[in-house]
C-alpha cells in the first residue's frame, strides 16, 4: 500500500521522474502517479512532520523446526460471481502446491451469497461482516489451536505460485533472523495498469534504507511464525483491507520480529482490470481511496509513523 499524504506533491514527482530516467514509460508513469496523489489526498489531507524516530530492536531468532506446520489463513466476503471464480482459482493454486499445507483456513466474513467449498477446506462463517482484521484473527487464533508452526495469509483475489508452500518454510529455516516474510507480488493483470502497481511495489511492502529489513509486508503475501501469532493480533478497529497489516508489522518490528522480503515467494494479485479505460480508471481510484481512508485509522494508531516511512524505499516487482 502507498502511503502519501506525508509528501509533497513535488517531492514525490520528482523521485519519480529521477529514478525513471531513460524509461520508454517515465511519462505515463509520472500521469498515472499524479492521479494516483490526488485520489490519496482526496481522502487524507494531512500532513505529519518532525516526528520521533526510534530504531527497532534487534532481531529476535525464529525457531521454526525442520518439519513445520503450515496452514494458510484466507478471510473472504463474497458479493459477486466473479469473486466465487477468484476463490476458486486461488484453492485450484493451493492444490497445486509442490508442499500441500497443513491445513487450508477460510474465514467466511457472512457472505450474502454461499459458495460450497471442498472438503479439505475448514470453513468458519462469523455471524456478522466485521472486517479482514478480525476474520485473520480468528483463522490464526485456530491454527494456533492447531499447532502451526507458520500462519500464512493471503487473500481470494490472488493466485500462488506452485513453490509458495516450500518456499516459505525454507526460507524460515534459512533465515533465522526473519519471523515474518513478505512475498513478491505482481499483478496478474497485464496491462497499463497491472504493470504500474509491479513499478510501484504497491503490494510489495517498503524496505527499511540501508537495510534488508521491511518495514511492512502486505497480507496479500505474508506468512509470520507461531511466536509472532501468540504475540500480535490484527488491529480490529481497520474496518476495510488497508493499514491493518502496515499496522500490524509495525507492532512487531517494535517487538525485535524482524520482516524479510523473499522475491521467490510469489503471489499474483487480481486487482480486476479489464482493459477498458474508464472502469479500470474507477478500480485505481477505488484502490487509492480505500488507502487513504486506511492511513486515517493507521496515523491514530501510530502518529509518528511517518518518521518511519521517510526511511524507507519501494520493492519493485520482480517479474519472472
Amino acid at each position: 500500500m502507498s502511503s502519501l499524504s506525508n509528501l509533497p506533491y513535488g517531492k514525490i514527482l520528482d523521485y519519480w521522474y529521477e529514478k525513471l530516467a531513460g524509461k520508454s514509460y517515465r511519462f505515463k508513469f509520472i500521469i498515472t502517479k499524479i492521479f494516483e496523489v490526488y485520489t490519496f489526498k482526496s481522502v487524507n489531507k494531512k500532513c505529519y512532520k518532525n516526528q520521533n524516530y526510534f530504531d527497532f530492536p534487534e532481531p529476535v531468532k525464529n525457531t521454526i523446526p525442520g518439519n513445520p506446520k503450515l496452514s494458510i489463513v484466507i478471510p473472504f466476503f463474497l458479493r459477486t460471481e466473479k469473486e466465487k471464480q477468484n476463490v476458486i482459482n486461488l484453492l485450484e493454486s493451493i492444490e497445486n502446491q509442490s508442499l500441500l499445507p497443513y491445513e487450508i483456513i477460510m474465514i467466511d466474513d457472512s457472505s450474502p451469497i454461499i459458495l460450497p467449498l471442498p472438503p479439505n477446506v475448514k470453513v468458519f462463517r462469523l455471524d456478522s461482516n466485521s472486517g479482514p482484521a478480525k476474520a485473520r484473527n480468528i483463522g490464526k487464533n485456530i491454527s494456533l489451536e492447531n499447532g502451526s508452526d507458520i500462519i500464512a495469509f493471503t487473500d481470494i483475489d490472488c493466485i500462488l505460485s506452485k513453490d509458495w508452500v516450500s518456499t516459505i518454510i525454507n526460507s524460515f529455516i534459512n533465515y533465522k533472523d526473519a519471523q515474518i516474510l513478505s512475498g513478491n507480488t505482481p499483478s496478474y493483470n497485464e496491462n497499463w495498469f497491472g504493470t504500474y502497481h509491479n513499478i510501484n511495489g504497491t503490494l510489495n511492502g517498503r524496505q527499511l534504507k540501508n537495510s534488508e529489513a521491511l518495514l511492512y509486508g502486505t497480507t496479500a503475501n505474508l506468512a509470520i511464525t507461531r511466536r509472532v501469532a501468540e504475540k500480535i493480533d490484527f488491529n480490529e478497529k481497520f474496518p476495510i483491507a488497508a493499514g491493518e497489516d502496515i499496522e500490524f508489522c509495525f507492532r512487531a518490528n517494535n517487538l525485535g520480529f524482524s520482516i524479510k522480503h523473499v522475491p521467490t515467494m510469489v503471489v499474483h494479485h487480481n486487482y480486476g482490470y479489464t482493459g477498458q479505460l474508464l472502469n479500470d480508471l474507477k478500480r485505481f481510484r477505488n484502490q487509492f481511496r480505500k488507502y487513504g481512508l486506511g492511513e486515517k485509522i493507521l496515523i491514530r494508531e501510530i502518529p509518528n509513523y511517518y518518521a518511519y516511512f521517510d526511511r524507507t524505499v519501494e520493492i519493485p516487482v520482480m517479474c519472472s
